[in-house]
């Protein structure tokens, strides 16, 4: 798999689409066979639920040493709480995903409009 000068290129999630099946192995989970190919993939659906450590461990287990994951903050965090008063729930996502290990990459923030954002935040020093 080649690393293009550091760029990463992936999809949101790992389902493989019938045409384009017979391009990726023929073995291993869906996962395993996406990595083959892609270096990096979002997980979506940490956005609307939490997934248990063993989950993501069973994830980093199943894809290369290089391989990364884009992570997707909770909507509790982003769109209930505006990214205010998140400490907590951020605390415990932090926490989930940590069983990625070195495989966990960026955390994606999906966020409503950007002012929704910039009214609850402060202003930058």
């Amino acid at each position: 798999m080649d690393n293009y000068g550091g760029a990463r290129i992936g999809t949101a999630g790992w389902t493989i689409p019938a045409a384009v099946r017979s391009a990726f192995p023929t073995s291993g989970s869906t996962l395993e066979r996406y990595a083959a190919r892609f270096s990096c993939v979002e997980i979506n659906s940490s956005f609307y639920r939490p997934h248990r450590p063993a989950t993501y461990e069973r994830w980093a287990a199943a894809v290369p040493a290089t391989f990364r994951f884009a992570v997707k903050v909770p909507k509790t965090i982003t769109h209930e709480r505006g990214l205010v008063d998140a400490v907590e729930p951020l605390g415990r996502f932090l926490d989930e995903t940590a069983a990625l290990g070195h495989k966990r990459g960026v955390l994606l923030n999906n966020s409503r409009r950007r002012s929704h954002m910039t009214r609850r935040l402060p202003a930058a020093s």
